[in-house]
């Protein structure tokens, strides 16, 4: 399964290769994709981290659940800021 994956992520990048799409405005959509989604990983990371039934004395203390959550907080807010110029420059108000 992994290298039936693995070849198909190869040939699809071959296909995009030799197409004229620009690479270098795909590849700076991809870094904005991920930018938007890593938010909700985290929080998805975090909600694991945080329970002890799940990992019993290796889950997150509450000062790192703390400070966890502030650095979740951050990067879910420089997520937005990113998202809001995105669409504002499509508008042409950016």
């Amino acid at each position: 399964m992994f290298l039936g994956l693995f070849t198909a992520q190869i040939a699809l990048g071959a296909v995009v290769a030799l197409t004229p799409v620009d690479v270098i405005q795909l590849l700076i959509g991809t870094q904005v994709l991920q930018g938007l989604i890593s938010p909700v990983v985290l929080v998805c990371l975090l909600v694991l981290t945080n329970r002890r039934s799940l990992l019993g004395p290796a889950a997150n203390s509450p000062r790192h659940r703390v400070v966890a959550t502030t650095v979740v907080v951050g990067v879910a807010a420089m997520s937005t800021v990113l998202l809001v110029q995105t669409v504002l420059g499509w508008l042409g108000l950016a």
